[in-house]
């Protein structure tokens, strides 16, 4: 007790004294010296999300153009990335943006490239990419020295881990389809949204008790997030022509709490990136099983108003502890899914914990389902079931004011070719009552309508699965 009041009685006036004159001059306590510090490739490294390799050459890392994205917060007044390539020195080929904004040709010398400088001290959230023209080329060495900060005091920070295609373990589930990547190249890339893989949303769930999550894409920018399973809140970017990579920084309330995060399918033909990063250790999800939906145009969401990223999937798997995806194609006839299925199921990682949702039959509906029709909804179940989804839900048509009459009998017919399998594997879902939802043109739900959506199918699958 004498030791503190001693301290008290000679620190803490001493301590309000220089409080009280800066309070009064309104002075800020002067930032120490600029001073540089090098950080190791070892230290860069982890900023890394996409397509990389340590390979190919065990003396560098390479990134690929459009394919590869750094990022992480840089404290500083300058940073410099040394950034060789198999092509030699080359101007415009790295790209840089801050703290989210649009991004711009890193000026280099000598394969150092300049990714900001004098600017005032602060701590800035940094991209850098490679153009596509860049190919397999650039690289960073895989030891010693890559990134010069100057600063008062300079600083790096990286996220501490990552979910990427392919993922299935304790610490996370990706639930999109994904295509192989060039030879030593990892991850695999996500498979493209179109015609032959419908909307491939791309799809994760983590635990942990994050304070900011990075999600790096080539999608249209747009990321759906819910927390424990509840309402989707979403953020986007500005979007750009080609869909290069880039990260959107998603900001946490720090507790531990689980997260489903998606995008809005990946544009890039080729294959694409998708990546969520975080501020702090993953922990375990739990269990891990998928929710992944096979569909026409209301399961790719081309509504108006309406996004791939606004269906409900998403929503709905949160809400039941899954993590979603869809693969929907505007258009789709149960002729159609049966070869959609066979581009997307060899592309999917899928147990018996695992369920799929079949919602096929709308663009079917105005001849009543023929014989050849039914065929192809019992060969998509087939299919299905034959990949080892532990349950199938046959989802009727939605409801439609303007051909009610004709929905409901092709609901008979498609649920008939089901009972006929006899399989317990198999549920008819009735969405006769799944009315109210909003449209723009009377058959697509819009953002809103989705919403609604969501909140039958939430009970209705519950039962269904016997939550």
């Amino acid at each position: 007790m004498l030791i503190r009041s001693i301290v008290q009685s000679t620190i803490q006036p001493v301590v309000r004294s220089v409080v009280d004159r800066l309070r009064i001059s309104g002075a800020a306590p002067a930032l120490p010296a600029p001073t540089t510090v090098n950080f190791t490739s070892a230290q860069v490294s982890p900023g890394f999300s996409g397509s990389i390799s340590t390979t190919k050459n065990a003396a560098r890392i390479y990134a690929r153009g459009a394919l590869t994205l750094w990022s992480g917060f840089i404290s500083g007044t300058e940073a410099k990335l040394t950034a060789p390539s198999d092509f030699g020195d080359n101007a415009g080929s790295m790209e840089v943006a801050i703290n989210g904004g649009a991004f711009s040709a890193a000026p280099n010398v000598a394969s150092v490239y300049t990714l900001f400088t004098g600017l005032p001290h602060a701590t800035r959230f940094v991209e850098v990419r490679w153009v596509a023209a860049m190919a397999n080329a650039p690289y960073i060495a895989s030891s010693g020295n890559v990134l010069a900060v100057t600063g008062q005091p300079p600083a790096l920070q990286t996220f501490v881990g990552k979910i990427e295609p392919g993922a299935d373990s304790a610490l996370g589930l990706y639930s999109g389809a994904i295509i192989a990547n060039a030879a030593n190249y990892t991850p695999p890339l996500a498979a493209p949204k179109g015609q032959t893989y419908g909307s491939s949303i791309n799809s994760v769930k983590i635990k942990g008790a994050f304070t900011k999550l990075a999600v790096t894409l080539n999608g249209t920018r747009r990321v759906g997030v819910s927390k424990n399973g509840g309402p989707a809140a979403y953020y986007s970017a500005t979007d750009e022509g080609s869909f290069p990579p880039r990260a959107l920084v998603i900001p946490c309330d720090g507790s531990t709490s689980t997260y489903n995060i998606w995008d809005d399918g990946n544009y890039k033909d080729t294959g694409g990136t998708f990546c969520v990063s975080a501020d702090s250790a993953f922990l375990d999800i739990g269990t891990r099983r998928r929710l992944d939906q096979y569909g026409d145009s209301i399961t790719f969401g081309s509504g108006p108003g309406a996004t791939s990223s606004d269906t409900e999937t998403m929503r709905v798997a949160a809400a039941l502890g899954f993590v979603g995806s869809t693969n929907g194609i505007s258009g789709q006839t149960v002729g159609g899914g049966k070869t959609m299925l066979d581009n997307v199921l060899p592309l999917r990682t899928v147990t018996s914990s695992d369920v799929a949702i079949l919602a096929l039959g709308g663009n079917n509906a105005s001849d009543g389902i023929d014989s050849t029709e039914q065929a192809d909804y019992g060969l998509c179940i087939d299919k299905l079931l034959a990949k080892g989804y532990g349950k199938v839900l046959c989802r009727g048509i939605l409801p439609n004011a303007l051909a009610q009459s004709l929905v409901d009998a092709a609901n008979v017919i498609l649920k008939s070719v089901m009972d006929a399998k006899a399989n317990p594997k198999l549920v008819w879902i009735d969405p006769t009552t799944w009315t109210g939802f909003t449209t723009q043109d009377g058959t697509h739900p819009d953002a809103a309508g989705y919403v609604t959506i969501a909140g039958y199918a939430i009970p209705a699958y519950t039962t269904a699965l016997g939550l």
